[in-house]
């Protein structure tokens, strides 16, 4: 039994981090009672829903039906054995040690790893290392920016309690007065509509706004858009300027060379004043999957371990096309909330490979062999890096039968 509650006594755990999104809320109290999970405070909708978990089941299947863990990792070697190239997706469910884990077991099976979303574009790694940079943690971000840009980003929906840890809902430690709130948005979002100066414009056109704030930055632009203009002059004025960009701010072809000409725009910002960019990313680990795959093979994802070392192809080896390929003969699958936003053709091409998954909740994506793993934050310990790259310790909450997706990894690789 995984540690945790004991199972029939009423306790209360404080300071408990929630999973929910990439925020990874470190302030919670959860109140546990029965062996399950009573209350949480504070209220949000992605916390609640992240602490209840669906009904116990079996702790693998193979073909559907029920089967000790033993027949399952029995089950995934000798399925393993006979794929030449098999490919590991969704490391940003795991723990760090779990991705850790999963990336062993790459090197020993010679695998194609994309440790990216699949639901969503991040060229972050590749900008990181054409361009490079510059952020800041959440603390600085509430505590010094008294002015806020949005793009395409919507925390009230995406992050709950966002804006109340970390922007408007605070006041900041080192400076007086109200904080700004600016929006570029395709529509009108709740977060526009709290905003000081709202620009519409589609994601199509992030890239030619972006162009025109950057030669406004260096005074270069004539006759631009007004309402642009006035957003530039506020970020301008800032002591403290934070852009805030939701994934869809890379939704086009060109993500990249928007996030190039975004980081160009920041470095002219900050000759006269501070600022940063911050990347909204979904949760709860992708951030810390694109670090441990950097840490460990020295590239961003995506990577294949081949026999004489890691190889990094930004675009071929991404799963996406790998799958429409039909370059890949086997799937190693950690589920989560991407399965439910990836691409139909995506999931179309997965279900018709031999896949081994590793979940904590049922979905309807087929499996060889599935084993129904500890729930990471509730059923199980480990760590997780928060959207700024802050590594939090997560508490097991609840007792379990379940096994860590680590635990059975490692008992795979032998």
């Amino acid at each position: 039994m995984q540690n945790g509650s004991p199972v029939n006594m009423p306790t209360t755990l404080t300071d408990v981090v929630c999973c929910g999104c990439s925020c990874l809320c470190d302030d919670l109290q959860v109140d546990v009672d029965g062996g399950r999970v009573a209350n949480v405070t504070p209220n949000c909708l992605r916390g609640q829903r992240y602490f209840s978990l669906s009904e116990q089941g079996a702790q693998c299947r193979i073909d559907g039906e029920e089967a000790s863990l033993t027949q399952g990792i029995s089950a995934a070697t000798e399925l393993l054995a006979a794929a030449k190239a098999p490919l590991l997706l969704g490391l940003g469910e795991l723990t760090i040690d779990a991705q850790r884990a999963a990336l062993d077991w790459a090197d020993k099976l010679g695998a194609y790893v994309d440790a990216g979303n699949p639901a969503e574009p991040d060229p972050s790694g590749m900008v990181l290392q054409s361009t490079g940079l510059i952020t800041a943690t959440l603390g600085e971000i509430r505590d010094r920016a008294d002015v806020v840009l949005y793009w395409n980003a919507d925390p009230q929906l995406t992050h709950p309690r966002y804006r109340e840890r970390f922007a408007l809902g605070v006041a900041g430690k080192f400076f007086a007065g109200s904080r700004t709130s600016l929006v570029i948005d395709q529509t009108v979002t709740a977060t526009s509509l709290r905003a000081d100066s709202y620009f519409e414009s589609p994601i199509t056109d992030n890239l030619e706004v972006a162009q025109t704030l950057l030669a406004l930055g260096r005074g270069k632009c004539q006759n631009p858009p007004p309402k642009l203009l006035r957003i530039h002059q506020k970020l301008a004025a800032a002591n403290y300027a934070a852009i805030v960009c939701g994934p869809e701010f890379f939704g086009g072809d060109d993500g990249a060379a928007v996030l190039e000409t975004l980081a160009d725009y920041v470095r002219e910002l900050n000759q006269t004043n501070r600022a940063i960019v911050s990347l909204l990313k979904s949760g709860p680990n992708w951030v810390g999957a694109a670090e441990t795959i950097a840490w460990r093979t020295g590239y961003p994802s995506p990577v294949r371990f081949a026999a004489d070392g890691p190889e990094y192809e930004p675009t071929s080896f991404r799963a996406a096309k790998l799958l429409a390929r039909g370059q890949v003969d086997a799937v190693i699958r950690f589920d989560g909330d991407w399965l439910r936003k990836a691409p139909p053709e995506m999931l179309t091409a997965l279900a018709k490979l031999p896949t081994i998954a590793f979940g904590h909740d049922d979905l309807d994506l087929p499996a060889k062999v599935a084993f129904r793993v500890a729930k990471p934050g509730v059923e199980c310990g480990g760590s997780m890096h928060r959207l700024d790259d802050v590594p939090l310790p997560l508490t097991a909450v609840l007792s379990t039968e379940r096994q860590s997706t680590e635990t059975i990894i490692r008992q795979i690789i032998g």
